[in-house]
Order: structure tokens, then C-alpha cells, then sequence
């Protein structure tokens, strides 16, 4: 029991000094790109059409105006990459969001970052898109390293302007980050853009969510024992038997390894297939080792999986009877290791 406790104080001491070591903040200044502020005589009113569609309720409808207008700018995007923009529609509204493949333009979720994949873009039709931006990044840990101690606490046991003429001149401010190695697969971005750096109100604000794929992932398994099992125990001052019920309930709290990386954040998981371990929720000891794979099931992540565990249970020593009535200070148990077939669903934990 004492090296269990060790072992336990152990994991919870790395939980925390990872959770210490994830307050590391830095802040980022974007370099504007070749060509920036770039300008266009949107002719076509891209701009005005992209605030209407905001309004009314359609942002990513916006988000393809704005997309339509960087065409026009000769800026070209790379689908891999994340573009925080913000849109200065007019002094009292300044929207706030990013493009990055078919992802929604509200999203707020990035997937881990190369050195020079995040960039920043500012689209206004004030001249030069004059404005002020601070950037912070904060370093976290994983997913799964966050989540550890809530795992564990399941058991009860643990520049330049361009000259164009026209009447809806409008601005292209284009920037990019170089994000440090270290902050590159786990960080918050923390945004703030003001128009100029005295200002008490900002224009826009938003913090996105940087967390790669990761391959490892928790999960509560409830199984269906197939074996009709009985535990022996002393009720009472007596040996007695107590059987278990035909498709008695039996929970784990399993850690899964996925083969193939997942965003362990989202509601669902996909179908990926994964090998799982744990332990069961218990006071007493019954690992399980096995196999799973997922359903997207829309509203819940749902795993089948078959594996094998292996129950810590007590048998009668030699001289012991069932039925017999012995004193309170006498052990009449030994410990009998039985293994058991176990299939069930598995859901993603938290």
C-alpha cells in the first residue's frame, strides 16, 4: 500500500509542476509580409457585402466576401495555415475570426503550429489600416496532461502606400508570426486590437486554442461480466457467499492509445482504433487490457471494446468453511487471481 501512495503522489506531483511549467507567456510580434498594407478598389463592395451578411447572421458567408476580397489583394493563403483576421467594419463594429481550410471562420481552435504558419491580417477601409495590435502566448500542457489529476481522482483508491484611386478604397494589413518551438504544439493566443496604443476599448479581442492531435486520450469502459462469478466474505461474523448478478455492471477508468493521432478535445474522437488500460472503479484491484475503436455519434463519443482483466479476489484458506462464524480479528482469506472476458461501450472521459 505505501508504494502505491508513492507511486500516486508521483503522478500528482508531475501533474502540478507540468501545470507550473504551463504558465510560461511570451509576447509575439507579428512581421508584416512583403507588399503590406496591401490596397484594393473594391469596386464590388466585397467589404460592405461582407459586414451585411455579419449582421444578418451569416458569418461565414462574410468570412468568403473578406476571402474573395484577399484574392483581390494578390495575397495568396495556403490552406494549412492559420489566418486570424480582423474585419474594422466602422468605428463601432470590429469582428474578430480566422480562416484555416473548410473550418468555420468563428472557430477559435487551432491543430499545432510550424514556425511560420500563423498569420494575422487587419482589413479596414480607414487609410492604412492604422491600428494597434499586442499578441501574448501562454505555453500549457496537453490535453491529457491537464486532465491527469481528474483521472486519477475516478478511484477511490487515487509598410509602403500604394497609390490606386477609387471610392471604396480598402486596406490590407498582412502579418506573420514566428511562434517558438516550445509553444508551437500547446498554447493559448491571446488577441487584443485597439486603434491605436492609448486607447481604453478595443476593437476586437478573442483567445484561440492551440492543442495538436494527440495519440493518447481517457475513457470511463462499462463491461458486461459473461461468467457467473461469487465473492466470498464475512457478513456478520460469518463466511458466507455472495453471488454476482448475471450481467453484472463492471466500470473502468481506462487510458487509450490511439494509433493514429486524434483531437482528444472534441466531442468525438472519430472512428479511431486504439488499444485501452486501466483499472476498474472499485475498492478493489481489477485491471483490464484490451482493444477499442469509435462511432461518431454526433452528441457522445461511444467505443466498442473486447479485452481481458483480472480480478484480485479472496478464496478461503485451508481450515475455513463456508457458514462458519469466526472472531472479528482473524483473516480466514487468501488471494485468488481469476481472469475474465470483458465487452462493452466506452465513452470519452472528461
Amino acid at each position: 500500500m505505501t508504494k502505491k501512495l508513492i507511486f500516486i503522489s508521483l503522478l500528482l506531483i508531475m501533474s502540478i509542476t507540468s501545470s507550473l511549467l504551463a504558465q510560461e507567456q511570451q509576447i509575439i510580434i507579428p512581421k508584416p509580409v512583403p507588399g503590406s498594407p496591401f490596397v484594393v478598389d473594391d469596386t464590388d463592395d466585397l467589404f460592405g457585402k461582407s459586414w451585411r451578411f455579419y449582421r444578418d447572421g451569416y458569418a461565414d458567408w462574410a468570412a468568403d466576401s473578406l476571402r474573395k476580397l484577399l484574392d483581390l489583394s494578390g495575397f495568396t493563403m495556403n490552406k494549412n495555415n492559420y489566418y486570424i483576421v480582423v474585419a474594422n467594419y466602422n468605428v463601432a463594429e470590429t469582428v474578430i475570426g480566422m480562416f484555416h481550410g473548410t473550418d468555420s471562420f468563428l472557430s477559435t481552435r487551432l491543430y499545432g503550429l510550424r514556425a511560420d504558419s500563423l498569420y494575422y491580417i487587419f482589413i479596414s477601409r480607414d487609410d492604412t489600416a492604422r491600428h494597434y495590435l499586442s499578441t501574448v502566448i501562454t505555453r500549457k500542457g496537453s490535453y491529457f496532461e491537464e486532465n491527469l489529476l481528474n483521472f486519477l481522482l475516478l478511484f477511490p483508491i487515487i509598410g509602403v502606400r500604394a497609390e490606386v484611386r477609387g471610392e471604396n478604397l480598402t486596406w490590407i494589413d498582412v502579418r506573420k508570426f514566428e511562434i517558438p518551438r516550445k509553444f508551437q504544439k500547446y498554447c493559448d493566443i491571446s488577441i487584443i486590437v485597439k486603434k491605436n496604443f492609448y486607447d481604453d476599448r478595443f476593437l476586437a479581442r478573442a483567445k484561440f486554442d492551440n492543442s495538436s492531435l494527440e495519440k493518447w486520450s481517457y475513457g470511463v469502459a462499462t463491461a458486461i461480466t459473461t461468467i457467473n462469478d461469487v465473492d466470498i466474505i464475512v457478513d456478520g461474523g460469518r463466511i458466507v457467499v455472495r453471488p454476482k448478478p448475471r450481467g453484472d455492471l463492471a466500470t473502468f477508468g481506462v487510458i487509450n492509445y490511439h494509433f493514429k493521432a486524434v483531437d482528444t478535445k472534441a466531442k468525438s474522437m472519430a472512428t479511431s482504433l486504439h488499444l485501452l488500460g486501466g483499472l476498474r472503479i472499485s475498492t478493489t484491484i481489477e485491471p483490464i487490457l484490451g482493444i477499442g475503436f469509435g462511432l461518431p455519434a454526433g452528441f457522445i463519443d461511444i467505443h466498442f471494446f473486447g479485452g481481458y482483466s483480472v480480478e484480485f479476489a479472496q478464496a478461503l484458506k485451508a481450515g475455513y468453511t463456508i457458514g462458519q462464524s469466526i472472531p472479528s480479528d482473524v483473516d480466514p482469506f487468501k488471494l485468488k487471481i481469476r481472469g475474465k472476458p470483458r465487452f462493452g461501450i466506452e465513452v470519452k472521459f472528461p
